[in-house]
């Protein structure tokens, strides 16, 4: 069995919304993969810089305004794809983040086999 020497402190939960992402020389748009407290992976329209320091907002469904992420950090890159770690997260924004996972998850639990999960979660898997 492969030996990791990094385990992420919550799971990620799938998911697919739009986002904005901005860095210092940069703005662009992209889709959410999957989603957690502390973090997320999305696709963007270009290849962002690792290490970078990015601002997120979250375009989630259901929702009348965005989810912002005032300072995030980007942690790996595949192409198009990478891995933004939280690091400034209002707390208005923590407890919406919190509030959107835990119905996510509530609603990928309570769903039967037969019964179609709503798109945003469907999508991510």
């Amino acid at each position: 069995m492969a030996q990791f020497s990094h385990k992420r402190t919550y799971i990620r939960f799938p998911f697919h919304a739009p986002l904005i992402i901005g860095g210092e020389s940069h703005i662009c748009e992209g889709i959410l993969r999957n989603l957690s407290m502390d973090g997320c992976s999305i696709v963007c329209d270009r290849e962002a810089d690792l290490g970078s320091k990015v601002r997120v907002n979250l375009l989630l469904p259901d929702q009348t305004s965005s989810l912002p992420i005032e300072l995030g950090r980007v942690t790996w890159v595949q192409g198009r794809e990478c891995g933004v770690e939280f690091i400034q997260l209002p707390l208005h924004a923590r407890l919406r983040l919190n509030r959107t996972l835990r119905t996510a998850l509530i609603q990928f639990l309570d769903a039967p086999k037969n019964r179609k999960l709503p798109e945003h979660i469907v999508s991510g898997l």
